[in-house]
């Protein structure tokens, strides 16, 4: 039987303004469960990143549950949810969120600082994961010595170091151009498949949701569409 690995119920974001609240997301129920590949998809201001961010534990619903890996986040303190964070999740980022000023290795390496008290078997885990996204050879480069793709590949692997059951990533590809993100997204989704892991990923490109098990549909805040198999 397969594990849940996210479990939204009656989840609503509602921010207060001055001239009205807006309702961000308004009653989604959603389960996703280990080893899928899931595109958030829909319309600019259809609710994807709000989604994402209660799901990461970065925002608080404003009603609703949320259990993600077996944790009900509302009863988690901030602390807590770092901790969650850090050990169990990977963040992949459309605009990469590289230092500019540290190597590939040690923006892969980053995650891993409050853990550094066994250096030399994280120094191990963040080589084993530049090579498996093929930057052995630009360990020592900055990112703005790099392509775009070869930056998203730090990210993808910056993601991968503390070896997290869910991979969140916010438009992945947005900024590559397509032979770059077709190999990001093989990258993504042969780590993942390899490792069991769960990918939660929004976008605004089809070929990106085709590529996933499963495609949640966004609109105005709602679930439009919840389908296997994503396709135009």
């Amino acid at each position: 039987m397969s594990q849940t690995v996210i479990q939204a119920e009656n989840l609503r974001r509602v921010y207060p303004r001055a001239d009205g609240d807006i309702a961000a997301l308004a009653e989604v129920t959603l389960a996703v469960q280990a080893g899928e590949t899931v595109a958030i998809t829909g319309p600019s201001g259809s609710g994807k990143s709000t989604l994402l961010s209660l799901i990461a534990g970065l925002d608080r619903p404003s009603s609703g549950e949320l259990v993600v890996l077996g944790k009900r986040l509302g009863d988690l303190s901030e602390d807590d949810l770092a901790d969650l964070r850090r050990r169990h999740m990977g963040f992949v980022f459309q605009n990469y969120h590289l230092i500019p000023t540290l190597t590939v290795w040690e923006n892969v390496m980053l995650p891993l600082l409050p853990q550094l008290g066994n250096s030399l078997n994280l120094r191990g885990r963040a080589l084993h994961c530049i090579e498996h996204v093929g930057l052995e050879k630009r360990i020592r480069h900055l990112p703005g010595e790099l392509s775009g793709g070869e930056q998203q590949r730090v990210g993808l692997a910056r993601a991968l170091i503390n070896d997290p059951a869910l991979i969140l990533a916010d438009e992945p590809t947005g900024n590559l151009d397509a032979e770059s993100a077709e190999a990001i997204l093989a990258l993504l989704f042969n780590l993942a498949a390899g490792h069991s892991r769960t990918v939660l990923l929004t976008t605004h490109d089809r070929r990106v949701a085709e590529r996933c098990s499963r495609e949640v549909r966004l609109r105005d805040g709602r679930l439009a569409a919840n389908r296997q198999g994503a396709t135009a």
